[in-house]
């Protein structure tokens, strides 16, 4: 048995992609029954998987959400508290959000996951507190991980060119599909005429202004396309966006949506459309697959690596461009092709896969 250690305080939290990613991951890797893993967190989270134990080194006071204290106190947990449940005899510590303590033990193995190095190919799309953030801790990762997981080969390749991790040093380890969305889910018609689906909420890394701005465009020509909607789920606005009235006609924002309604906002969506500028995976292009959705996805970042030849891909900074796909990806016949390459293409996609690939690095890791 192999001693693992993670933080897993993110899954005391909102889940989006890493949290999804680590809960996930932890899940698969538990079920091959070659792990014993400490889950170090600030509270109990709860997972109640085999052979993992939870550990609360430290608990986490009570203070404002996003107030600098919490902020200094979310640092302090990360770097040196959680270090304080860690085994005696030496662990390896997987940073399964990309970083990694700087109080790790020197006996200590590490591995960490690497999901994008989106802040440093366009840092216009990151606040500056998370820019210094990741400037200042990223460096650490670089020199103390022994091996990395690179979730796509795009991501493995920015490790390459900007970090200068040589190739020998990184696994590509592709996500895994939660079995919810399931390929075989019957599609019904919705009552009130045809939709495309996006997620992500409104942000500047999603395109969702100028995906907007297509939408416009496309619904202008009239005929079909004037028949249908767009949806968007996700908490996210940026802050622009909010001080406008409202959101162009046909557009309904839907705010959080539980991850049991997705599948048939997906299933039943004329067209998934996720032109986002940098993606390091993409799982939403996986899970919209799944369901047999027709995706409309970038020709950046990882996004055609992950869709595989089964996607519309347009030019996220090309507003023409995006309005190309909504109409091609909503021909009737089109849609067809799209929805049976996109579901055959997601059944590459299995945690049970990963945790295998992720087990292997970490036996690298330790040899």
């Amino acid at each position: 048995m192999l001693p693992v250690a993670v933080n897993v305080r993110n899954l005391t939290g909102p889940h989006t992609g890493i949290e999804v990613y680590m809960q996930a991951l932890l899940g698969a890797l538990a079920e091959t029954g070659r792990l014993d893993i400490t889950a170090l967190s600030w509270s109990r989270v709860g997972l109640e998987l085999p052979r993992v134990r939870e550990v609360v080194p430290a608990r986490r006071p009570d203070m404002a959400a996003g107030s600098a204290r919490a902020t200094l106190w979310k640092l302090w947990f990360d770097h040196w508290g959680c270090v304080r449940g860690l085994p005696a005899d030496g662990v390896l510590y997987h940073g399964m959000d990309g970083f990694l303590p700087f109080g790790i033990r020197r006996r200590d193995r590490c591995v960490a996951t690497v999901h994008d190095l989106g802040w440093q190919v366009h840092p216009e799309l990151y606040g500056r507190r998370l820019r210094v953030m990741y400037g200042a801790q990223f460096p650490w990762v670089v020199r103390r991980a022994d091996r990395f997981v690179a979730v796509s080969r795009y991501t493995a390749d920015d490790l390459m060119r900007r970090a200068g991790v040589p190739s020998s040093r990184i696994d590509v380890v592709y996500h895994g599909l939660d079995p919810a969305f399931d390929a075989a889910q019957p599609a019904t018609p919705p009552t009130e005429g045809p939709y495309l689906l996006a997620v992500g909420g409104v942000s500047p890394r999603k395109n969702t202004r100028r995906l907007l701005d297509a939408f416009v465009r496309w619904r202008e020509r009239g005929g079909e396309a004037r028949r249908h909607r767009l949806l968007i789920t996700g908490l996210s606005l940026d802050r622009d966006f909010l001080h406008q009235a409202a959101p162009p006609e046909g557009v309904s924002l839907l705010g959080y949506v539980d991850k049991a309604e997705l599948p048939r906002l997906y299933a039943n969506a004329a067209a998934f459309v996720y032109p986002g500028i940098y993606e390091g995976f993409g799982l939403p292009i996986v899970e919209a697959m799944a369901c047999g959705a027709p995706v409309v996805t970038s020709t950046t970042g990882a996004a055609p690596e992950i869709a595989g030849g089964a996607a519309v891909l347009v030019d996220p900074f090309d507003v023409g461009s995006i309005v190309g796909g909504l109409e091609r990806a909503t021909r009737p016949e089109e849609a067809v092709r799209l929805r049976a390459l996109g579901r055959e293409r997601a059944r590459a996609f299995r945690w049970q896969d990963a945790a295998s690939a992720t087990i292997d690095t970490y036996r690298r890791a330790a040899a």
